[in-house]
């Protein structure tokens, strides 16, 4: 092994030359974006030998550490408990990926008998094409996990063997001609063999669908959140198939613009909204307020959604969340739907300044978002005093009634910020002068103090450059600083009949 060992010594030297080499290529800017690529071809065909490698050699401390070895296994001699807290320790890398790498070796590995005969591994095509250099661990790990779960159910036959046979020619299997260099496109990316390996797996074994289902039923969950020390709280969650698709059906149809219904009423009365964000039918152009990239409005001011893909989809899940919380069939608490409490000081709530907080987190939110809750939402603001006494406990009001939402439908047409294409179902109700002003009675309910906004929007109007104004009962719009805070106001909206102008 020590000559081995120089010869691994001596490759794995040359290949830090060689990567520091191209490292430094890529930094004078001698290296293309095609070299690029093919560098990435490159150090993956060097990866794939590297990884098998590491397979192998894992299985093998497995195989060396097994139980019936006792006090003479690799692993006990050296003081571990287990093979994969062993390769964990020797090679410095996590247990779960010391565990991944001796999942591949163990189902590829084959080995001599004491008699001398050859005893195959359980997949020997993945065996050859891995050690081959022809598919990753990935590919591998796929195609034996799936056939696995095949023969736990069902017997050892022909068919098993060729579904490998034909999971591996797909790994492989390439398509068009090669281009310059000699690269060949391969015609299955590794996710989609493992949606032919899954066909696969239900056309050898179709009974086995239900249990396989059972125990992802038993690993479904949604942990409650833990609130860390940024005052961000996270949790995880696990969905089976079912769940998963009842999920992505509700939040498509919420992040897809395409799913709205231009003529629909306009979305409800307001809404009891958890945290007040949507009432009914409230969830807003989630998919991004301004088209697919941001768009602009016919006076070429753009208006782009920089919201990421993950922010989006979380609007659009508590969208969902506030639906639920607003249906009549929701579960009442003390007679009540769910609604939120916000504390927050008189002077504060005056000032227009200063912080509020919520039930159920220790984090402070700003005089922004309390504004926004009480524009369309069922809210109960409790005001205190400079002492701390509770000065009142303001009437929970339901700010828009449904013949005010249609009215302001056929009014604003949808969003009025300008680019914006968020129809009029997925709109709020905002208070152009807060609810809170001394110029404005909380709890009216008058269509000349209203606009309609996207969640996105109306999340943001309190903070943005972007200003609102009703001028003769319709709301007119002054743009951001770029284009001059003293312009004015033009009207705003989508209203395709008799205006805006």
């Amino acid at each position: 092994m020590d000559l081995l060992d120089a010869s691994i010594g001596d490759i794995a030297v040359r290949l830090r030359e060689l990567l520091a080499e191209q490292r430094g290529a890529a930094a004078a800017s001698a290296v293309s974006g095609d070299g690029l690529l093919e560098a990435v071809h490159a150090w993956e065909e060097i990866g794939r030998a590297s990884d098998a490698a590491r397979a192998w050699v894992a299985a093998e401390v497995e195989h060396e550490s097994r139980r019936e070895l006792e006090g003479s296994g690799l692993a006990y001699r050296h003081g571990f408990a287990s093979a994969k807290t062993l390769v964990a320790a020797t090679a410095n890398i996590s247990e779960r990926t010391a565990g991944g790498r001796m999942a591949v070796g163990r189902q590829v590995r084959s080995s001599l008998s004491p008699t001398g005969l050859p005893l195959p591994s359980r997949f020997p095509a993945v065996e050859r094409a891995l050690f081959a250099g022809q598919v990753g661990v990935d590919a591998a790990s796929i195609i034996c996990r799936t056939l696995s779960e095949v023969v736990s159910h069902v017997a050892w036959s022909e068919a098993v063997d060729e579904a490998e046979q034909r999971l591996v020619e797909a790994a492989t299997e390439t398509f068009g001609e090669a281009d310059t260099d000699g690269l060949l496109t391969p015609r299955y990316t590794v996710d989609e063999l493992a949606r032919l390996a899954a066909r696969i797996r239900e056309h050898l074994d179709p009974d086995g669908v239900e249990p396989r289902d059972a125990v992802k039923q038993q690993l479904r969950g949604f942990s409650h959140p833990r609130v860390g020390a940024d005052g961000m709280a996270r949790g995880r969650y696990a969905l089976p198939p079912l769940q998963l698709g009842v999920f992505l059906a509700a939040i498509d149809s919420i992040l897809s613009p395409r799913t709205a219904d231009p003529d629909a009423p306009g979305g409800g009365s307001g809404g009891t909204g958890v945290g007040g964000a949507a009432g009914l039918n409230g969830a807003g152009d989630l998919s991004g307020a301004a088209g697919p990239s941001g768009s602009a409005d016919p006076e070429g001011v753009a208006v782009v959604d920089s919201r990421t893909a993950e922010q989006k989809l979380l609007d659009a899940v508590m969208a969902l969340i506030e639906l639920a919380a607003a249906s009549p069939a929701a579960s009442r608490l003390n007679g009540s739907a769910p609604t939120i409490n916000v504390h927050v000081t008189a002077s504060d709530l005056e000032a227009g300044s200063g912080v509020g907080w919520i039930d159920g987190s220790t984090e402070p939110i700003p005089m922004s978002t309390i504004q926004m809750l009480g524009c369309d939402a069922e809210l109960t603001a409790n005001v205190f005093g400079a002492a701390g006494q509770v000065l009142s406990q303001g009437k929970s009001q339901r700010l828009a009634s449904r013949r005010q939402r249609r009215a302001l439908a056929a009014r604003d047409g949808g969003c009025v910020i300008p680019g914006c294409t968020a129809p009029p179902s997925r709109c709020q109700a905002h208070h152009v002068v807060p609810w809170t002003s001394s110029s404005f009675l909380a709890g009216r309910t008058d269509i000349d103090n209203l606009a309609l906004l996207c969640p996105f929007h109306h999340a943001t109007i309190h903070t943005s450059a972007w200003q609102l104004v009703m001028i003769h009962g319709k709301p007119h719009v002054r743009e951001p600083g770029w284009r001059g805070r003293q312009n004015p106001a033009r009207a705003a909206g989508q209203q395709r009949v008799g205006g805006p102008w």
